[in-house]
């Protein structure tokens, strides 16, 4: 069974019985002397690839958890299979289970765990937490309901001439059912033991007793009189007919590791848009059914999680069908236009759908769907608007899973994926977000999505790759990049190099730092921008060994020519203090640096856990060498939203909660900028570019740009308690008037997906001054990060490689894909030739101002 983290605030209700693939269907506390045989018998709802993840433990009268208190061999047990888990006395041979019971189990563990009295609970655990328990971990139960003292599993007076005997009736628990949450087995839908030793030998009406008791439904023979698919389903969003033994006849339409899907053939519909005409039948039949074949199943209807099966205890196979089944559409978006629940087990399609989250797809084998990706509501609208609210919505509306037919964790091969253009999964053809999927399967319902299973016939998918920005060109083209985290190694006295120093934030090994940087100098130079601000970098200086300094070499050599230069200061203070630091790189035959790197301090806030601070701004002035024209460009790192500050936990409020913590700090900052921007002397034209960590429509850029609070509807508010002494929050009303360029050159563009929400939004900025703005041609955000599969980056690559998560799958492939996790986003403009000479003047000063030369 799998863990699907993407849905976490749909399922944050379920209980951890929801992740049972083990769980408990019998205790029993014998008559033999000793209360002989003890323990617990277990049911695998799954198959299970490995055993050792699971365990379990007992916590004897009451006295609360034990822990895991043993663990099970490494095995595969495929679905469907009991586990005995007895303790051990050789006095009757395994605890006398086979002398007792009459037989001896496929899977029998001996274990001091299973020393239970009648009045003990007991629990399975999965990776470490409880999936399963029966009792009450922290009460004896002694006189309580699940307490019959030796002999409390039998209906027998303890005779072992009577062993046969079980009565399910008197078993009694406390705690949840996994099969259906409930805390006895009088509500329960599916009652404990669901199909239990108690009755081996049995002629299947549960007494236990070898005998049948009541009436006994055949399955038949093919093509004879079978209920109706239809009719099982019918028009609720339950089976019509739970616990029940039912016979169906249908055409394998889908085959999955725990069971397959059954359609009913054309000719037996019942003509009703609201009943479903295909199940899920659920058992262990590897081998014993192939697609396209008529099967005729004898089982027990029911519902597991909300999905319609059929619990299989016999087949027959009654040969192949030329019948095909056709696909059910579903469009998108669906929602309003189709009850999915109506065509729950049948063949369905979707076409043009857009992946919009991948975070499982290695790890599952699934791909999240959609009409479209999910924007960061706050990159669309205004916080808390009515805009905003429709956004919120739209994040959880019209989704569709596209998944494996396997029930196991990191499979080696995601049967769908590989398709006639793909052999397999790799780094050269691996999927990304905003991808076209159109995929055929069977349809199925599970932890509160339904999916489409389709074989790899019936997937396709378009990729969205670019091999280079989409972008019209100009005579100056300025980009920003967030390299994450690139650190070059620390040189010791021998002249070796180091990846294990107290500042290193990036790569942990000279492997991983080499495919990091290979990745970024791919980018880089397929970038070719003229101008590069560059957000993450270590904060090393300038010189021999510095970071900037290997880059810039790195690329130089990646061209085959020395084309880039990096902006430099004397400034100790400039680039501040923190382990990483803004950069500008630049091609040195399109502008000349006038002056030196000069740093904006950025404000720090004070707080009873310290002080919050972030990178300061770096500011540097040049000349188009073709044009004479001159322009500044400032790279900003705005604090980021992950970590606390004082407000988060002082002065809360959804307004402020919505643009994620340290809201008001970076509204500082956005003030700091324009104020210290507005003081310097630089050149009409102006571009401020890099992550500043607020999404389109946040606060801070509203400051930066242009609002109004009666417009906004509300007045923006800075940080307390910053250097600027200000103990109270100050109303922020003057803006700055740069101009975002997105809204009217890449309106579509992003430049983020934030693994948290499955959300895209824009954290990198292009904000212009207005005499720049008159000169933009085009701004795009070259989506090669973001939006990539998060196992390409450079560390995860090497784990997938070096089979550190159970497979092997190269995805360390040298590419300008996944070399950091935020995308760049580039201006291009035309600049205006020989602006001093219009003026009269005949050059530039290092500020780039207009003089006359003497």
């Amino acid at each position: 069974m799998k863990n699907h983290g993407i849905l976490a605030t749909v399922l944050a209700a379920l209980s951890l019985q929801t992740q049972a693939d083990l769980v408990i269907t019998g205790v029993f506390d014998g008559p033999l002397p000793g209360g002989l045989p003890k323990g617990f018998e277990l049911y695998t709802d799954a198959y299970i690839a490995d055993l050792s993840i699971y365990g379990a433990g007992s916590a004897n009268n009451g006295g609360g958890s034990d822990g895991q208190e043993m663990t099970f061999p490494a095995i595969e047990v495929g679905a469907g299979n009991y586990l005995y888990v007895t303790s051990y006395s050789s006095s009757y041979g395994s605890d006398g289970f086979t002398d007792y019971f009459g037989f001896t189990p496929t899977y029998l563990f001996n274990d001091s765990t299973a020393n239970i009295n009648g009045d003990d609970a007991i629990e399975i655990f999965k990776d470490g937490l409880v999936i399963d328990q029966f009792g009450d971990i922290n009460v004896d139960g002694t006189g309580t309901v699940w307490d019959h003292q030796d002999g409390w599993a039998y209906r027998n007076n303890g005779s072992a001439a009577n062993h046969g005997a079980f009565d399910v009736n008197q078993w009694h628990f406390s705690g949840a059912d996994a099969w259906d949450g409930e805390l006895d087995n009088t509500g329960a839908a599916s009652a404990m033991p669901i199909a239990s030793f108690s009755d081996i030998g049995d002629s299947g009406d549960g007494n236990g007793d070898g005998a049948d008791n009541g009436e006994t439904l055949e399955i038949g023979a093919c093509s004879e009189p079978a209920t109706l698919i239809s009719g099982v389903q019918g028009t609720a969003d339950s089976v019509t007919n739970a616990g029940e033994q039912v016979v169906v006849e249908g055409i394998v339409t889908g085959l999955r590791s725990n069971g397959f899907f059954l359609q009913e053939e054309a000719a037996d519909y019942d003509g009703s848009s609201a009943s479903s005409e295909g199940i899920f039948i659920f058992g262990s039949f590897a081998g014993q059914v192939n697609k396209q074949h008529i099967v005729r199943v004898l089982g027990e209807a029911g519902e597991y999680y909300g999905n319609s099966q059929i619990k299989a205890s016999k087949l027959l196979d009654c040969g192949f069908t030329n019948e095909g089944v056709s696909a059910v559409v579903i469009p998108m978006p669906y929602e309003g236009l189709i009850n999915l629940e109506s065509i729950e087990g049948m063949v369905a399609s979707v076409a043009s759908a857009t992946v919009f989250s991948l975070d499982n797809f290695t790890k599952y084998g699934e791909m999240f769907v959609s009409d479209g990706v999910k924007w960061s509501p706050t990159d669309v609208a205004v916080p808390l608007s009515l805009e905003y609210q429709q956004a919120v919505a739209n994040a959880t509306a019209n989704i569709l899973v596209i998944e494996d037919g396997v029930d196991i964790s990191y499979p080696e091969i995601i049967d769908f994926y590989s398709t006639p253009s793909y052999d397999g999964l790799s780094y050269a053809n691996a999927p990304r977000v905003g991808d076209v999927v159109s995929a055929t399967g069977p349809l199925n319902f599970s932890f509160g999505t339904y999916r489409i299973n389709p074989s790899k016939e019936g997937f396709d998918i378009t990729s969205t790759r670019r091999e280079a920005p989409d972008i019209r060109h100009g005579n100056l083209s300025v980009a920003s990049f967030n390299v994450l985290n690139y650190f070059n190694g620390k040189v010791l006295d021998d002249g070796s190099v180091t990846f294990s120093y107290p500042e290193n934030r990036g790569a942990g090994t000279a492997e991983e730092f080499a495919l990091q940087e290979a990745r970024i100098v791919k980018a880089l130079a397929v970038l070719d921008a003229d101008v590069v601000g560059l957000v993450e970098i270590e904060n090393d200086g300038f010189g021999r060994s510095s970071a900037i300094r290997s880059l810039v070499t790195a690329l130089n050599q990646e061209i085959g020519r020395s084309i880039y230069r990096y902006a430099v200061t004397f400034d100790d203070n400039a680039t501040g203090s923190d382990a990483i630091s803004n950069a500008i790189i630049y091609k040195r035959n399109k502008v000349k640096a006038l002056g030196v790197l000069e740093g904006i301090e950025m404000p720090r806030q004070e707080s009873s856990d310290g002080v919050v601070a972030m990178r300061n701004s770096l500011v540097q002035r040049f000349m188009h060498r073709d044009t004479g024209d001159t322009f500044a460009v400032v790279v900003n790192h705005f604090k980021s939203k992950g970590s606390r500050c004082y407000e988060d936990d002082n002065a809360a409020t959804d307004l402020s909660q919505v643009q994620g913590s340290c809201n008001a700090l970076r509204v500082s900052a956005a003030v700091a900028l324009g104020e210290a921007l507005e003081h310097m002397a630089l050149p009409e034209k102006r571009l401020v570019i890099g992550d500043l960590n607020s999404y389109s429509q946040e606060d801070p850029i509203a400051v930066l740009t242009d609002y109004s609070p009666e417009a906004r509807g509300y007045t923006i508010k800075g940080a307390v308690n910053t250097q600027a002494g200000n103990s109270a929050a100050a109303d922020v009303i003057k803006t700055y008037g740069l101009v975002s360029l997105k809204d009217k050159y890449d309106p579509q563009g992003f430049s983020y997906f934030f693994y948290g929400t499955d959300q895209v939004g824009s954290l990198d900025h292009v904000l212009a001054s207005t005499a720049a703005a008159e000169r933009v041609v085009d701004v795009a955000h070259w989506n090669i990060n973001g939006v990539e599969l998060y196992q390409l980056q450079y560390d995860q690559a090497l784990s997938y490689y070096n089979g550190e998560n159970g497979n092997q799958i190269d995805f360390t492939g040298v590419g300008q894909y996944r070399s950091s996790d935020h995308d760049p986003v580039v201006v291009t403009l035309a600049l205006e030739k020989n602006r001093c000479r219009h003026r009269g003047h005949s050059m530039h000063d290092k500020r780039g101002r207009c003089h006359t030369k003497h």
